[in-house]
C-alpha cells in the first residue's frame, strides 16, 4: 500500500474516532439531566454485549478488586466491533451485576456509562447515535419530543405517541430511535434551559 493511501486511511480513522468522541461528549451532556428511576431493575445490564477498548479494559482491571477482575477476565471474549478489544456477552445478565447493582460501577465501561445511548458505526457518517428504550430513556424521549415541538410537529407527534406507548416500561426494550447528530446541540441547550 502506498504511503499516501495509508496516511489517508489513518486520517480517516482519526476523523472517525474524533466524531466518536464528540458523540460521547454529547451523550454525557444529555445524560447529566437524567437518572435511572428507583423502579429500574438494571435492565441495561441484561441482554447486551458490552464492548471494551483496550486501554479501557486494562484500566478497569487495574482499578477493581481482585475478585471483580477475575470475574471480568473469565467472562470476556474477543470483540467483533471495530476499535474494541474485548466484550462481555451478557445474555442473561452481566456477570458483574449482583442484586441489580454493578460490582464495578465507578469503573464501568464507556458502553455502560452512556446507556441508553449506543454509539454505532456508520459507513457514511463514521458513527451514529441510537437511543434504546428503558425506564430512563422514555423521559429523554419525552423531552426530545418537547424540543421537536417547535421544530417539526410531525416528529413531535411521533415521539409523543412513542412516549405514551412506552412511558410505563419497566425493562429494557430492543426498540430504539436514532438521534440525529445535527439536533444534539440544540437539544442540549433545551435541556439546559428546562
Amino acid at each position: 500500500m502506498k504511503k499516501e493511501s495509508l496516511r489517508g486511511l489513518v486520517m480517516d480513522r482519526r476523523q472517525r474516532f474524533k466524531k466518536h468522541d464528540l458523540l460521547l461528549s454529547k451523550t454525557q451532556s444529555i445524560l447529566k439531566h437524567y437518572s435511572c428511576p428507583e423502579s429500574c431493575n438494571a435492565s441495561c445490564c441484561k441482554h447486551h454485549i458490552i464492548d471494551f477498548h483496550r486501554k479501557e479494559y486494562e484500566k478497569i482491571l487495574k482499578n477493581v478488586d481482585k475478585e471483580s477482575a477475575n470475574i471480568l477476565k473469565s467472562n470476556v471474549v474477543k470483540s467483533e466491533l471495530e476499535g474494541c478489544y474485548k466484550a462481555i456477552n451478557a445474555v442473561e445478565q452481566c456477570p458483574l451485576l449482583v442484586n441489580s447493582k454493578c460490582r464495578i460501577y465507578d469503573n464501568r465501561s464507556e458502553a455502560c456509562k452512556t446507556f441508553p445511548f449506543v454509539i454505532f458505526q456508520d459507513d457514511e457518517a463514521g458513527f451514529g447515535l441510537t437511543l434504546l428504550l428503558c425506564p430512563m430513556s422514555v423521559n429523554i424521549i419525552h423531552d426530545y419530543a418537547q424540543w421537536y415541538k417547535s421544530v417539526n410537529l410531525t416528529m413531535y407527534n411521533q415521539l409523543i405517541s412513542m412516549y405514551e406507548q412506552y412511558k410505563n416500561i419497566d425493562k429494557n426494550n430492543d426498540f430504539c430511535i436514532q438521534m440525529k447528530e445535527q439536533n444534539l446541540d440544540s437539544f442540549i441547550e433545551f435541556l439546559e434551559r428546562k
